[in-house]
This record gives structure tokens, sequence and C-alpha cells, in this order.
């Protein structure tokens, strides 16, 4: 496969005896034929049509275009990682049509101009771009950024990234918001209590000879800025969970009738702590991986609807930065392109498909105030195709990011995204 594959397209697609999942719709689960043309959705039904492309849809599945609320890339100044380019290759790779992207670059995404540079970059291709500004001044967690002239450069929503608010700073960021409904993500944790720890701690990591810090760093933060939101009134959206205490304030929370919402990793949902046994810094994540109990109760959480979304945390690293000791090992992997694979193999039998689906595509777009994703005659298509049979392998010709910064390189992976289509674009990945 080329890595660059995504192009304008002006011919026609046949796509064969598909199945449409789209939760929550009369289409749910019907079988049809697709006709494209020009990247608009000209005909549905049973067709015979001649086409410049067919793709036989048997076997495979059609959704609307995923939407990613957590990735980040490294432009400015971290370009070795991932540009906006390779993003985007990397997105569409894996289904996304969508990615809300994190402020923390180098410098920060933190102004107005630099907004509009992200979207002007963007602007062109198969995926679309939100990208988020930074709250803080230089992501510190005190002094407010200019919020609002952000919010007209563009900016999505405003996140200090894997950084902490202070108490002041974000009841002030909640309250500034609120006149235009701009939405306040939250990291959520006590900087004093993790004390630079960088593992969980419990007895499947305290032979490891790692630092290590306990799940209430992140829960006791929840609460506090849980009645933070009680007194301001404002929408917050919790950024990747990592406990099943979390999960359950936020469920108090929702009932209780606060603005609230949530997402979980990917990962998150498939391993426990007891992998850091191996010391492979690619699994060091933060949020770090917690006990079984604690990735039940997120599975719980996505299940009775809690947790409003699953995101990738797509977080590249060059190899001079990620291969050094455990210790000096930044945080992250890269997860973008594999959503849906790792879904399909290690969560299928507890997630259902509509599920996954809902969680991510038209809940982060609803959370985000984005038009909801029509599968209609005359419209431009926006959606993804998935064969849950096929077997790939992640390596340098399938791998779209700039890094290789994930525990599954060289792994075959079952499931993968063979067609992706938006804005008269198509991203043909087989």
């Amino acid at each position: 496969m080329e890595k660059q594959s995504i192009a304008k397209h002006s011919g026609s697609v046949l796509i064969k005896n598909i199945r449409l999942v789209y939760p929550g719709s009369e289409l749910n689960n019907l079988e049809k034929d697709v006709f494209l043309e020009n990247g608009v959705i000209s005909k549905t039904g049973s067709l015979s049509f001649k086409a410049d492309l067919e793709i036989d849809g048997s076997g495979c599945f059609l959704t609307p275009g995923l939407f990613d609320l957590r990735a980040r890339h490294g432009e400015p100044g971290l370009e070795q990682n991932e540009d906006i380019a390779s993003l985007s290759q990397t997105a569409a790779n894996g289904g996304f049509t969508g990615v809300a992207t994190l402020p923390d670059t180098e410098p920060c995404i933190q102004t107005k101009a630099q907004i509009e540079f992200q979207l002007n970059k963007a602007k062109e291709g198969l995926v679309e771009l939100y990208p988020f500004g930074a709250t803080t001044k230089d992501l510190e967690g005190v002094e407010l950024n200019e919020i609002f002239d952000m919010h007209r450069g563009g900016a999505i929503g405003f996140s200090n990234g894997d950084h902490s608010y202070s108490s002041g700073a974000l009841q002030r960021a909640l309250l500034y918001v609120k006149p235009f409904g701009g939405l306040i993500f939250s990291h959520a944790e006590d900087t004093s209590l993790r004390n630079g720890a960088y593992i969980n701690e419990s007895k499947n990591t305290a032979s490891l000879g790692l630092k290590s810090f306990a799940p209430h760093v992140e829960f006791t933060a929840i609460a506090r800025e849980i009645e933070i939101v009680k007194y301001t009134g404002s929408r917050i959206h919790f950024s990747h969970l990592s406990t099943g205490r979390s999960v359950e304030l936020i469920r108090q929370a929702k009932r209780s009738g606060l603005n609230i919402s949530c997402d979980v990793s990917i990962l998150h949902l498939i391993y426990n702590d007891e992998v850091m046994n191996g010391f492979d810094a690619n699994l060091k994540l933060m949020p770090p991986l917690r006990d079984e109990e604690d990735r039940l109760a997120l599975i719980e959480g996505i299940n009775d609807g809690t947790i409003d979304c699953i995101v990738s945390d797509h977080n590249p690293q060059c190899p001079e930065f990620k291969l050094v000791e455990f210790n000096y090992s930044p945080f992250g992997a890269i997860t973008l392109q594999l959503v849906y694979s790792l879904y399909n193999r290690y969560l299928s039998d507890a997630i259902s498909l509509e599920t996954f689906v809902k969680c991510v595509s038209e809940n982060p777009r609803s959370l985000l105030n984005l038009e909801k994703i029509d599968f209609q005659e005359k419209k431009l298509a926006n959606f993804s195709i998935f064969n849950p049979n096929l077997s790939w392998t992640l390596d340098h010709s399938s791998n779209s990011s700039l890094s290789a910064n994930t525990h599954l390189w060289g792994s075959e992976l079952k499931g993968k995204c063979i067609f992706t289509a938006n804005k008269g674009y198509i991203n043909l990945n087989t």
C-alpha cells in the first residue's frame, strides 16, 4: 500500500453488497449496493452500473466516517513525530474523517493565529481537522489564554493536553466559555499526589522498581472539578478516564443533571497494568494502565452510556525520544490507525459494534455540536468501510504515521478499514 493514497476522485465507485451500520437509524443492518459519482452518493439499492472502481462489500460493513476526539500531531515544533499531512493519512487509513487535535505542540497552540494556521494547513483533503486551543498560558494551568479569540479563529474546544488546571483557572475558564457554549476538556490529575511517578500503583506493579501512583490521583481531581461545575453551571469533558471510581463519580453527576461528558482510550479498555511486567515503554501511557477491576469498570461505563466516547489518544514519538530508559521515555503510543483493529480483536465480544460506532462517530460529533452524518442520496459521502476478516501486519509498509511507538509493531492484526470517502476525496487502503 502506498502511504499517501488519499485522492480527489472525479470518477465513479460501485460498492456491492455492503451492510450499513448506522446505530438508531432505520438503515441500520440493511444491505445495499452504493454508487458514488464524484464523491456524491448517487444511487443506493440493488445496482448493476459500470464504475471506474468496484468494491466487493461482502462480509464488510459501512459506517459514518469515524471521529477521534483526542489525537496529537507535532506541527509546529515536533514535526519529526507527526505532521498534519501524516496525521491525516493515518486517520484516513483508520477510517476517521474527522480528528480533534490537542494543543501541546512546541510552541503550544494558544493564539487565534495559531488556530488559523492549523485550519489552513488542513483545509484540503479527506480528513477534517478540529484544533483545540490551549486553555491556559503555556499549558501551566494558571493564567487563561485569549479563549474567545481562539474560538473566533475556529478552535473547536479548549484543553490543556496532559496538564491539569488549578481550581481557580478551571473555574474562570468554565465561566468564560459559558456565554458562547464553549467546551472545556480536562485531564483530571492532582499533580501533588502523583509526585512525578509514571505507572499505576497496585499489587501487579509493586515489584517492578518503578515510580508509581495510586488511582486516587485521578478521581479526587474529578470530584473537585465536579464541584466547580456545580457552581458554574458550565459544560466540562473529562478526557481519557482510567479508574472505576472516576466512572462512578461521573455516573452520579450525570444522574444529578450536570452537563458532563467523558471519554476513554482504546488501550485502557484492552489492557491492565499486568502488561507493565515487560517494561515496554510503548505501554507507558498517561494516565497509566490500571488494574483489571478498573478496566472492566471502563467497559461497563461504555455499555451503560456513562462514558460517551472512545478515543485513540494517538501520541506519536520518534525513536530518539521513545527508545531510552523507561523512566525517561515520554508517555504515549500510536493508535489512530489501529482503533478498529484493536476493537475487533479484543473488545467485540464485550462491546457491540453499534455501541462502538456511536462512541467513535456519532457521540464525539454531537459533543462538539457538529452536523450529524446522514447517509442520503445526492449528498457528499462521508463514510468508511471495514473488513472484519482481513488480516494485516503493522510494519513499515502499512504504518502511515511518521512514528512507530507501539507494542504491536510486527504483529498480525485482524480487521481493517479498506475505504474512506469524505469531501469528494477517497482513500483506498487494501
